[in-house]
């Protein structure tokens, strides 16, 4: 927690997937936004905003590396511009976040996998993998007490299920 006692959650990027009135041709984002073809997809490297478009199989295209939708909309629009396309009808999807947070304390990884059923220790990697199902993610918390949380696509869910796991830890000791 931070000095004023609140976790603190960011959103480090989201995945967002835009469907165009009309498919975008593989060879044209190839040859007219320098794709490259790399098995059933094309994939196009954006540089400002810095983002990654992945042309998919039938012509829908993945955004990442941008935590806003209204920016993903205006690189994607960008993107159908210089295919000489049409932004009509094109429609959006947003998919799963990576949202980073840090509790301000250190956590104690064997004392919060042993206390509790949902929590394992990934040795791997060294930190608490707690499976927050009442949140619908997966919440990976390092001894330093900073983590981040995958699978949810809500900031406010992912928060929720911080501030969740923080009290439960804390009532538990395992926050130092």
């Amino acid at each position: 927690m931070d000095e004023d006692g609140r976790i603190r959650v960011n959103v480090e990027t989201q995945t967002f997937r835009f469907i165009p009135g009309k498919p975008i041709i593989h060879d044209d984002a190839v040859r007219l936004a320098k794709g490259i073809k790399s098995g059933p997809w094309v994939v196009i490297s954006h540089k400002e905003p810095r983002a990654t478009f992945v042309v998919e199989e039938a012509g829908s295209v993945l955004v990442h590396g941008i935590s806003r939708l209204e920016v993903a909309r205006l690189v994607m629009q960008e993107l159908l511009l210089s295919l000489g396309m049409s932004e009509e009808g094109l429609r959006s999807e947003a998919g799963d976040m990576l949202i980073s947070f840090s509790f301000g304390r250190a956590v104690l990884l064997d004392l919060a996998s042993a206390r509790f059923a949902d929590a394992t220790k990934d040795e791997r990697i060294g930190c608490v993998r707690i499976d927050a199902k009442r949140h619908d993610c997966e919440i990976l918390v390092f001894n330093n007490g900073h983590g981040v949380v995958t699978g949810q696509s809500s900031k406010r869910v992912a928060e929720m299920a911080v501030r969740h796991w923080a009290a439960q830890l804390d009532e538990e000791g395992a926050l130092a």
